[in-house]
């Protein structure tokens, strides 16, 4: 069976999967850049109007284009299609390693549970992980002098286009070809010279785009949607988490046990293999995260900001697997377990996230609206009023959302409580007011993105 066949058979496999976690409701970030766009008149005011980090360009421009009014999954359609494009990639990518790491690299990118979800989730992150992936491969081109460095700075441009962590992507491929310039050379004034020639026309691509956002800061400013102050524990949830997530592990292994063995795993085939890529992933797995943690940047509990380094690390998994099944013996029963071990993993996992999803938040406003206009109150008014005003119109009913502070004196007839830590959602009786609320509902999500709501109405 050729190569090309069976790369064509996993990726259809993973965007079967892809099409499937595409199912369900919008959640608070798709949502929101839907909300960035309602004032946009020309897709022009993507790159300098908005100035939100919640807006992905491409994903952007995608969403101006399809509209809010059709189902989530064409919403979702072009980072379904991204995810896709990706494990064909990494597949090609790594088939000079050989035809064993072809194909459990590819079969890593189509069912590993953080690339389904962000390949199905109308977000920026798939087209980010696509972009990286080749990024390293047209940079290797540069590096062996079978590339101008066009195609090289397109894929940043397009990366950047996709996700602005792709900056994350960069800092590593300037790093890793520093040093492998400095180790050929070991002159550090002819490293400077060659890493700017090899990213000049990365940076002069990247430039208008820069300039753009540049311009839409001075004029409108920029907005982040929420930052959380670093933390030692915040990163190890973060980073520990994406591991897991990425090899489907037991939520009973701790995060710092996943961060150290991945880390050390990874060292440990540097030593043993001594090739350009073993440096690669050493800087994108071990060096990149401990730099983020040194720089205390914010809200590293969320495992996203590690997507970069997952990326990596999936290429090494691909390659680590691919040469110990081709050493043969007892080592290709051993890769062949290994792999089998981490899809049925990833196939945990994957069920998981298909039972439960992003959350459910339609039929909950419809429930809220079904009797017409009404009003209720939330915990988190700007998110839940955000997601609750975008499911009202569909009803064609209104919800108004009511302060938490007139509660008793407005009584509404709901209350929506998000991302409550109590499990077993008592009924409600707000303080000096003379009115209950009995729950009647609660939304279930898993994994990386969804709210957790508990639906309450007024007892009368």
């Amino acid at each position: 069976m050729g190569l090309s066949f069976v790369i064509f058979a996993i990726t259809v496999a993973g965007l079967v999967l892809r099409l499937l976690g595409a199912r369900g409701d919008l959640w608070l970030d798709e949502i929101w850049s839907f909300v960035l766009l309602e004032p946009i008149t020309s897709v022009d005011q993507i790159f300098w109007h908005i100035n939100h980090d919640n807006n992905h360009f491409l994903n952007s421009i995608y969403l101006y284009l399809v509209g809010p009014d059709v189902s989530p999954v064409l919403q979702r359609g072009l980072s379904i299609a991204l995810g896709a494009a990706t494990i064909v990639t990494a597949g090609v990518a790594a088939a000079a390693r050989g035809r064993s790491t072809a194909v459990a690299t590819a079969l890593l990118f189509a069912t590993s549970y953080p690339m389904v979800h962000y390949g199905s989730e109308a977000r920026g992150y798939a087209g980010l992980v696509l972009f990286t992936v080749l990024s390293v491969t047209f940079l290797e081109r540069r590096l062996d002098q079978r590339d101008s460095g066009i195609a090289f700075a397109v894929m940043v441009l397009l990366g950047f286009l996709s996700h602005l962590t792709m900056m994350e992507t960069i800092a590593v491929l300037v790093v890793w070809t520093g040093w492998l310039v400095w180790r050929r050379t070991g002159s550090l004034g002819t490293t400077n010279t060659e890493v700017g020639l090899i990213f000049t026309s990365s940076f002069m691509a990247v430039l208008p785009l820069a300039a753009c956002v540049l311009v839409g800061r001075l004029l409108f400013g920029f907005r982040v949607g929420g930052a959380s102050p670093f933390s030692v524990q915040a990163f190890a949830t973060g980073y520990g988490g994406m591991i897991r997530y990425l090899f489907g592990l037991p939520s009973w292994i701790g995060d710092w046990v996943c961060i150290v063995a991945a880390c050390g795993l990874v060292c440990a085939c540097a030593c043993i293999w001594r090739d350009r890529r073993a440096s690669l992933y050493v800087i994108g797995v071990v060096g990149l995260p401990f730099l983020m943690a040194a720089a205390h940047l914010p809200n590293l509990e969320f495992p996203r900001y590690f997507l970069v380094s997952a990326t990596f690390l999936l290429l090494w998994c691909g390659e680590l697997l691919g040469r110990v099944f081709d050493s043969g013996g007892r080592y290709r029963l051993l890769a062949v377990t290994g792999l089998v071990a981490i899809l049925i993993g990833n196939a945990s996992s994957l069920l998981q996230f298909y039972q439960y999803g992003r959350g459910s938040y339609s039929m909950m406003v419809a429930r809220v609206t079904q009797d017409g206009d009404t009003t209720y109150a939330s915990n988190h008014d700007f998110h839940t009023g955000m997601v609750v005003d975008h499911f009202a119109r569909q009803t064609g009913h209104r919800a108004s959302l009511v302060k938490d502070y007139r509660i008793c004196s407005d009584h509404p007839a709901w209350l929506i409580l998000e991302d409550t830590a109590d499990t077993q959602f008592p009924d409600i009786q707000p303080a000096d007011c003379a009115v209950k609320y009995v729950r009647t509902d609660v939304t279930a999500n898993w994994g990386l993105s969804g709210l957790r709501w508990a639906l309450y109405r007024r007892q009368d």
